[in-house]
């Protein structure tokens, strides 16, 4: 997160880019039948079948997967390109410019951030030739197309040695991307509850199903939120009935989390929104679905001047239970200069690097080795009230729950049904 507050009031923050990574209805999202169309079309997945494009199965943390390699990675060995610019496509605001910037002088390179704002616009501009980037970030439910299309270049690690130095086990051969052929991680966040706890009288860390508070807030009626996103949205309704298949494809159990999210508007008459960094912050909200990151930008950077963090609260199910997610970065098939991505890769998963862009900048975490909560809370980095939104290595283990890949049909049932959520919201 930036630490400077004027700063971060000044330009569009996490909170905002998260519209764009996350949100796919009010952008390029799965529903919107011309923005969905033109990456899926253009990389021949098939409609009917639950496997990925190009023929690759769909990964999941208890089915790995080996991606194919359409071409030979680069040689090892050899010298990193000079001149010229160095393009990196990402979210708006999801880097550290000055880190960026750094990168580029220790190279002799001019560099630039290219935006997009969703991964179905990356992966279509991308296609389409309509961008020339070197690096790419990219989601793990995405990297299957990605290759499927021909956009990435294979990785050779030797160049990346930082992979094994600095980051965690499970994610130097992920199973969305076993070998790490293509990709490297980047951040990592939990979705869970983050409440004013000078608001709510329940402490929902101690409730049997701390998810049932949103469908028994009529005290707090109008100060409730959920997350804009359907995915996020639908799965919350099924992780409080204690259904835990996050990637289901299964008519009824969408309509029954539908259901579920509709009986909210009632209660609590929930705000669909993700600015919950800053209305928790703020008080204007009090109870809100939220991903572990913002609390984080919350504190730092928009929490009003003499208001206590510890009003903060945030709680993420245990291990198996609640989702956690994390980006990567890829190097693009269309480069020119393929061994000056491979060390961008390495430099992000520099273990300075990648801590600064977190608490300086970013606010979501790297899985870096040396991070823990305890190192965390007592540098002061975060207050202790917030422990619960950093992540450890074992909660992303093979029971983990992870937002991953659907085929074209599953996307339009979890599309139209947070649709018809909106609608009736």
């Amino acid at each position: 997160m930036r630490g400077d507050r004027n700063h971060w009031n000044s330009t569009p923050g996490k909170g905002l880019r998260r519209v764009s990574r996350r949100r796919a209805l009010k952008t390029l999202g799965y529903g919107t039948g011309a923005a969905v169309a033109a990456p899926w079309v253009i990389l021949n997945l098939l409609a009917d079948e639950l496997i990925g494009p190009g023929g690759i199965p769909l990964a999941r943390p208890n089915s790995p997967v080996t991606l194919p390699r359409f071409e030979d990675p680069i040689k090892s060995g050899l010298e990193p390109e000079k001149g010229g610019t160095f393009t990196i496509f990402n979210y708006a605001d999801y880097i550290d410019k000055k880190l960026v910037e750094e990168f580029g002088k220790k190279y002799k390179v001019k560099t630039q951030i290219t935006t997009f704002d969703s991964i179905e616009q990356a992966i279509a501009r991308l296609a389409k030739h309509a961008v020339r980037a070197d690096v790419t970030e990219i989601t793990p439910e995405r990297v299957a197309q990605a290759v499927a299309g021909k956009l990435l270049k294979p990785l050779n690690l030797d160049y990346i040695p930082n992979l094994q130095k600095n980051i965690w086990p499970q994610l130097q051969s992920p199973f969305y991307d076993v070998e790490s052929r293509y990709t490297v991680p980047y951040t990592l966040y939990s979705t869970g509850i983050g409440w004013r706890g000078d608001k709510i009288a329940e402490d929902v860390h101690k409730l049997d199903n701390p998810w049932s508070i949103f469908w028994n807030a009529q005290n707090y009626k109008g100060y409730v939120g959920v997350l804009d996103d359907a995915r996020e949205a639908l799965i919350m309704a099924m992780l409080y009935r204690g259904n835990f298949d996050v990637n289901t494809e299964d008519p009824a159990a969408i309509d029954k989390a539908l259901a579920d999210l509709k009986a909210l508007i009632p209660v609590c008459n929930p705000k669909v929104n993700i600015t919950e960094y800053q209305t928790l912050a703020e008080g204007t909200s009090w109870l809100h679905q939220s991903w572990s990151g913002d609390m984080f930008g919350a504190v730092i950077s928009y929490l009003p001047k003499g208001t206590d963090a510890s009003v903060l609260q945030f709680w993420a199910a245990p291990r198996g239970k609640g989702l956690v997610q994390n980006d990567c970065w890829a190097v693009t098939a269309s480069t020119k200069k393929p061994v000056l991505g491979h060390l961008f890769l390495n430099y992000m998963l520099d273990q300075d690097v990648a801590y600064n862009n977190f608490v300086n900048f970013v606010g979501y975490q790297p899985p870096l080795n040396s991070i823990t909560p305890d190192s965390l809370i007592s540098g002061g980095v975060i207050p202790a009230n917030l422990s619960t939104i950093v992540l450890r290595p074992d909660d992303l283990g093979p029971d983990s729950l992870q937002i991953m890949s659907l085929t074209p049909k599953g996307q339009a049932l979890w599309q139209n049904a947070f649709s018809k959520f909106v609608a009736g919201a």
